[in-house]
C-alpha cells in the first residue's frame, strides 16, 4: 500500500467521523420531467446542439467583459452575524446578499457564501448550482445537501452537517436565474425570457462582480459544481468562461474544472435511461418494457404509438403505476402528510428525513431569517420558481458536444451518478458518456472510503474526463450518501481518483 493512499485516508478520516442529521430532496422531478416532455415534442435531434450559441463558443461569448467596471456592494455589508437558530460554536464566516447583473433591467441574483472552517485562505473556491430549471441552490444545495447546516423539523432552528463540502472548499450557493428563490428582476418580462443562454451569461457577470466584492479570491483555483439540470448550467457557464479566456487571453476566474452529479444531458437518452432503469430495478414488467422498445426509438421520429407505450410511466400516471415511491431515490422512504397537516417519514433511513422540503420554506420565509441574510423581506421564498417561461430553443438537445469541447480544452471534467435515481439515472448518463467516444485510460473499478466501504465505481478517460457512481445514493447524492459524496468531491479537487483498495484486510 502506497504512502499517498494512507495520507489521503488520514486527511479524510477526521471529516467523516460524525453522522449526518437531516436531509432530503426537493420536488424538482415533476418540473424537470415536464421540461423534458415539452422538449421532446417535434424537435429535431440536431437543433440547438449544433446551431445555437454553444456551437461556436468563442464567437458567441469571447466579447464579454473580463472585469467589473463599476462594482457595488461590499463584503462587510454581506457578512452574516449569525443565522437565526444556528447551533453554537460555528467556526466559519458566512455571507449573503444580492449582486446586480443587469443595471438596466434591475436583475439581481442572490447568493449565500460559506468559507471553510479549516484554513480558508488556502482552500479553492467552488460555485454550486442546483437545477430545475428554476430551483433554488440555497434551499436544496445549502440546506439539504452539501451546506454546513440542515433545517430542523421545527422550521426555526438549524443543525450542523458534519460532512459539508466547506470542510474542503469555500462554497458559493447561487440562486439562478432571476426569479428563483430570493433572486429577482425589476423588469417582470425578464421572467418570460429565461433560458440557458441568459442564465450562463448572468452567472458569469455575477462572478465578475462577486470577485470585486471578495478580491482575495481572485486567482484562487475555481471550480463549478451542481446537479440535475445543472448538467446544462455548469458546462454552459464553464464554456462562457473558457471562451472568454481563449478569446482575450485573460482568466478572471481561474477555472480549473467542473463536477456535475446526476446530470440532465440529453432529452432522448434521459427518457430511455429512466425507463430502462425502472425495468432493471423491477418497477416495470418485462411485457411493458418489450412494448416500449417495440414502439420507441427514443428519437425525434417517435410518434403516437410510442407515447401510448410509455404512458403508464408518464408524469400523470407514474405514481399509479409505480406506486408511492420517490423517483429521486426509488428505495428511500417518502414523506407522508397526515390529515391534520403534520408530516412524517414512511420509513427509517439513517440520517435522512424525506420531509425536510417542508421545513426549509418555513425557515426562509421567517422575517428574522430574511433580515439576517440581507434578502428582501417582502419576497416570498419558494424552492422552485413557478413564473419562469423557459426558452427551450436555447437549450441543446444534447450536452455531449459542449462537454467534448471542454474536455479538449484541457478542463477537468467529472460526472457522477447516485445509482438509485430515476429522474436523471446512471443508465442515461452512461449513454451520454459513451457518446463522448473517449478512450478509456483507467477501467471501471470500485472506489473506497476511509471507512473501508465501497463508495461506488469509477472510470477515467483520455483527457482526464472521469465518470463515477456513488453507491446507494439518489438524485441529491450529498443527501443520501454524505460521507461518500465528500470523499468523491475531495478526490475531484485534488485531481486524483479515490482509493482503489480497502485498508481493511480479512
Amino acid at each position: 500500500m502506497g504512502r499517498n493512499l494512507i495520507s489521503y485516508c488520514i486527511l479524510l478520516a477526521f471529516l467523516l467521523a460524525a453522522p449526518l442529521t437531516n436531509a432530503s430532496a426537493l420536488d424538482q422531478a415533476a418540473l424537470l420531467r415536464q421540461f423534458i416532455r415539452s422538449r421532446s415534442r417535434g424537435q429535431s435531434a440536431d437543433g440547438p446542439a449544433e446551431t445555437g450559441p454553444w456551437a461556436d463558443p468563442e464567437s458567441s461569448f469571447g466579447h464579454l467583459p473580463t472585469d467589473c467596471k463599476k462594482p457595488k456592494g461590499s463584503r462587510e455589508a454581506d457578512r452574516i452575524t449569525a443565522l437565526p437558530g444556528q447551533p453554537p460554536r460555528v467556526n466559519f464566516e458566512q455571507y449573503a446578499g444580492y449582486v446586480t447583473v443587469d443595471e438596466e433591467h434591475g436583475r439581481a441574483l442572490f447568493y449565500y457564501f460559506v468559507e471553510s472552517p479549516y484554513d480558508a485562505a488556502s482552500k479553492p473556491l467552488v460555485l454550486w448550482l442546483n437545477g430545475g430549471p428554476g430551483c433554488s441552490s440555497l434551499g436544496a444545495g445549502a440546506m439539504e445537501e452539501l451546506g454546513p447546516f440542515r433545517v430542523n423539523p421545527d422550521g426555526k432552528t438549524l443543525s450542523r452537517n458534519r460532512h459539508a463540502w466547506n470542510n474542503v472548499a469555500n462554497v458559493i450557493f447561487l440562486e439562478s436565474p432571476a426569479g428563483v428563490g430570493f433572486s429577482y428582476s425589476n423588469t417582470s418580462s425578464d421572467y418570460g425570457k429565461s433560458g440557458d443562454l441568459r442564465t450562463a451569461v448572468d452567472s458569469y457577470v455575477f462572478l465578475l462582480h462577486w470577485l470585486e466584492r471578495f478580491p482575495e479570491y481572485k486567482g484562487r483555483d475555481f471550480y463549478i459544481a451542481g446537479e440535475s439540470y445543472a448538467g446544462h448550467y455548469v458546462p454552459e457557464l464553464a464554456t462562457v468562461i473558457v471562451a472568454v479566456r481563449k478569446h482575450t487571453g485573460k482568466d478572471p476566474t481561474n477555472l480549473k474544472g467542473i463536477f456535475v452529479g446526476n446530470p440532465f444531458l440529453d432529452n432522448y437518452k434521459n427518457e430511455k435511461g429512466s425507463l430502462k432503469f425502472l425495468w432493471n430495478h423491477g418497477v416495470m414488467s418485462d411485457e411493458m418494457w418489450a412494448n416500449i422498445t417495440k414502439h420507441c426509438s427514443f428519437g425525434p421520429s417517435d410518434g403516437v404509438s410510442c407515447e401510448e407505450a410509455k404512458s403508464p410511466f408518464n408524469q400523470r400516471n407514474f405514481f399509479t403505476t409505480a406506486g408511492r415511491i420517490d423517483p429521486y431515490n426509488i428505495y428511500a422512504p417518502i414523506c407522508i402528510q397526515a390529515p391534520n397537516g403534520t408530516t412524517y417519514s414512511s420509513g427509517y433511513l439513517p440520517g435522512y428525513d424525506p420531509c425536510i422540503n417542508h421545513y426549509v420554506p418555513a425557515y426562509f420565509n421567517r422575517v428574522e431569517v430574511k433580515e439576517a441574510i440581507h434578502a428582501r423581506v417582502n419576497r416570498h421564498w419558494s424552492a422552485c420558481a413557478s413564473n419562469l417561461h423557459w426558452n427551450r430553443k436555447e437549450a441543446p438537445v444534447s450536452m455531449v458536444p459542449t462537454l467534448s469541447w471542454l474536455v479538449h480544452t484541457g478542463l477537468r471534467v467529472w460526472l457522477y451518478s447516485g445509482d438509485m435515481d430515476d429522474v436523471c439515472p446512471i443508465t442515461a448518463t452512461r449513454y451520454s458518456v459513451q457518446d463522448l467516444n473517449l478512450t478509456i485510460t483507467k477501467p471501471w473499478r470500485p472506489w473506497y472510503t476511509p471507512a473501508n466501504e465501497v463508495g461506488g465505481y469509477i472510470q477515467q478517460y483520455k483527457g482526464g474526463f472521469t465518470f463515477a457512481s456513488v453507491r446507494g445514493a439518489g438524485h441529491l447524492v450529498p443527501s443520501f450518501q454524505p460521507k461518500r459524496s465528500l470523499v468523491l468531491f475531495y478526490s475531484f479537487l485534488k485531481g486524483v481518483l479515490p482509493p482503489a483498495v480497502s485498508l481493511w484486510q480479512p
